[in-house]
């Protein structure tokens, strides 16, 4: 089958703009228009760079090459750039077993990450209803410098209706760090997603208490 072509010219048209000189009232709104927009416009930078990673389950994975499972999937240095990834990822979506992460640049999403060896992480079961915005809060806790301890944050496996969703941080020793995490998230979460209660939706576990853990711990 072959297309019959279609006259696309269109007629030339030619638009003249005077703009107001700058020095007149006109002028002086508009550049200050022109100016405001343009600051609108300027990618907002964030204090630090981060990374989105992905995780994919493979029951087969071999412990020491753990890191095969992962893929770097985005850059963040931006408020625009986060939510451009955030606003394109279907999170909800996220297969049984598989993780989303974001971590601060050139650390990786693995225990035994040179910055992650003394580290732990609080994890929180959230009903899935309200997992995508438990996690987007969370994100915008890091990113924004509320959560100072955080190494980085994962959106977790999902298991018995509920999204697990893990804060890590560097020092797993520093129990009043620790604690200071909790309460941040408690206080910064908005009321409908019903800040965790420790022992009940939400725990700490040192990266050390894991049965896969291979690393040696570093001295303080």
């Amino acid at each position: 089958m072959s297309a019959t072509p279609i006259d696309t010219k269109i007629p030339q048209v030619t638009a003249t703009v005077t703009s107001p000189s700058v020095d007149s009232p006109d002028g002086s709104k508009r550049a200050e228009l022109r100016m405001t927009m343009l600051k609108k416009l300027r990618p907002y930078p964030l204090s630090h760079e981060w990374e989105f990673w992905h995780e994919k389950d493979d029951p087969d994975a071999d412990l020491v090459k753990w890191d095969d499972r992962l893929t770097k999937t985005a850059d963040i240095n931006t408020v625009q750039s986060f939510w451009q990834v955030f606003n394109n990822t279907p999170f909800v979506g996220l297969p049984i077993k598989y993780s989303m992460h974001l971590f601060k640049k050139d650390v990786k999403p693995l225990w035994e990450d040179p910055f992650n060896v003394n580290g732990g992480a609080w994890t929180f079961r959230v009903p899935k209803d309200k997992g995508l915005d438990f996690w987007r809060e969370i994100l915008m806790m890091a990113i924004g410098e509320i959560l100072q301890e955080v190494v980085h944050v994962k959106k977790g496996i999902v298991r018995f209706n509920s999204y697990l969703i893990q804060v890590w941080t560097k020092d797993a020793t520093n129990e009043a760090s620790r604690q200071a995490v909790l309460q941040r998230i408690k206080e910064s979460l908005p009321a409908e997603l019903s800040a965790p209660t420790e022992g009940e939706r939400a725990f700490y576990k040192k990266h050390t208490d894991h049965k896969g853990y291979t690393a040696k711990p570093t001295a303080a």
